[in-house]
């Protein structure tokens, strides 16, 4: 891992660069490469394939989760029943929410019961929704690109809402899937013209983790 310095001499930690875990005698390496341009730097084996999930499960830190996806569900303002074609995270007003995979902002604004509400396209004909939000992260606005991770928005109580949660939706093709169960993909692996630096950086940082595991 890094290690800052500040002026006056503390040492704080920084990022992770390397780690390696063994189970059952498999060893499990993984190594930090990329980032610049705006970018994060993300986590790859020693193959160059990526360790994140091509979507975040949840994209907002929750307390419970308040209404799951549900074919027929009571909706507590209208009254009736009727499809929820999402997953309600009951969070604190204000809590970030994130970009649940790469995409590009397809709209940000007002959108009748969802109250404010973000859409994102993704790859493979995939888009998300997050709704009810309090606000807009700043610069979120249609066709800018965003990073998984990302603050998109705030958790809020707008539209057809009783308190504060977030309402996401994960759809493929137009066709809502319950984003709980839906199978995760891995994220891209090292890009082809990467290939040769990334690994010169694992090698490096390889000889580093061989290093420390003797000393200890």
């Amino acid at each position: 891992f890094e290690r800052r310095v500040s002026e006056d001499g503390e040492i704080r930690v920084g990022n992770v660069l390397a780690s390696d875990l063994i189970i059952a005698g498999k060893s499990l390496t993984a190594f930090r490469f990329g980032g610049g341009a705006g970018r994060n730097a993300l986590y790859y084996d020693a193959d160059g394939g990526s360790l994140r999930r091509a979507f975040l499960r949840a994209p907002v830190e929750f307390r419970r989760i308040s209404s799951n996806f549900s074919r027929r569900r009571y909706h507590p303002v209208l009254g009736l029943r009727r499809r929820h074609e999402g997953t309600d995270y009951s969070a604190s007003p204000g809590t970030p929410v994130m970009a649940a995979g790469d995409g590009i902002v397809v709209r940000a604004g007002r959108a009748g019961g969802y109250g404010n509400l973000v859409e994102l396209r993704h790859l493979n004909g995939i888009t998300t929704r997050y709704a009810h939000l309090r606000g807009f992260a700043r610069n979120v606005r249609r066709g800018v690109r965003v990073e998984q991770g990302q603050t998109i928005g705030y958790v809020g109580s707008t539209g057809l809402a009783t308190g504060p949660h977030l309402h996401y939706e994960f759809r493929m093709n137009g066709v809502p899937k319950d984003s709980r169960r839906v199978k995760l993909e891995s994220g891209s692996p090292v890009a082809p013209q990467d290939r040769e630096a990334f690994a010169r950086e694992r090698d490096r940082l390889l000889a580093i983790l061989l290093k420390a595991d003797t000393v200890s």
